[in-house]
């Protein structure tokens, strides 16, 4: 079955993006909405059909999901490759940020992830091809349809893409719960990948030990971690917050 995309706002999010191309699109709704009516527009620009059916059948394909009167039918999710992602921050004369997930396996989780990222200035994020999730219908609607726009890699091995990163002088810290150092005490302005480990298992060992520097996140009170994704959104705002603020300074 050829993936699917639904909602709205991933539908019309995805229709923007170069990264993904449609079969068709299911619409269940004959006196379109506005929000609706500017997917047609899109569509139409694209030249990407437009299928009407009844709701029942929508219903049956998101099995649960809210679809909001539209589904999108695309071709197999395109994975980024590995070599553009990291040639981009040279050609585009910025300081690499890559995200590297490690077994992430909460569709939500992962979605939020690339929605963050996205937000944050990442140039493109790489996970594994093995116990962990993939570009799913439910990561790009977690993904509010970032996911269209996000280069993502999929590796077999993550430590020995770390090997490669290094190699193009890419610094390697890892966000683990035990490390003495805080990410505020870190100086992120430089050529950076952040590691986020699996939900409530963190980074594997090895993986661990590829990483040039580990770092916490300070917090209180009983709970012992941040959810994956609460994790990713702090440390990429702080990776933010350091450049434009360094930038300021530069500028003032």
């Amino acid at each position: 079955m050829s993936p699917i995309i639904y909602g709205i706002h991933p539908v019309r999010e995805a229709l923007t993006s170069p990264l993904l191309r449609f079969q068709k699109i299911l619409v269940s709704a004959r006196n379109p909405s506005p929000s609706l009516q500017t997917i047609f527009d899109l569509a139409q620009k694209r030249k990407v059909p437009l299928v009407f059916t009844e709701r029942e059948t929508l219903d049956r394909m998101v099995k649960g999901g809210l679809h909001q009167n539209i589904i999108g039918i695309v071709e197999e999710t395109p994975y980024a490759d590995l070599e553009k992602i990291l040639a981009r921050p040279k050609k585009e004369g910025i300081k690499a940020l890559f995200l590297i997930l490690d077994g992430i396996q909460d569709p939500q989780n992962l979605g939020s992830l690339i929605r963050t990222a996205l937000g944050c200035e990442v140039q493109g994020m790489i996970i594994p091809k093995d116990r962990a999730v993939g570009i799913t219908p439910a990561v790009i609607k977690a993904s509010a349809g970032a996911a269209a726009h996000m280069p993502v890699a999929r590796v077999v091995n993550i430590a020995t893409t770390i090997d490669r990163l290094k190699n193009e002088g890419i610094w390697i810290y890892g966000a683990s719960g035990e490390a003495k150092d805080l990410i505020y005490d870190l100086d992120l302005n430089i050529d950076l990948a952040i590691v986020i480990g699996a939900e409530g298992k963190g980074i594997r060992p090895l993986v661990k030990k590829k990483c040039d520097r580990l770092f916490s996140i300070p917090m209180k009170g009983p709970v012992s971690s941040f959810n994956a994704s609460v994790s990713g959104g702090m440390i990429l705002y702080e990776v933010m917050k350091q450049r434009h603020h360094l930038l300021k300074r530069k500028d003032g």
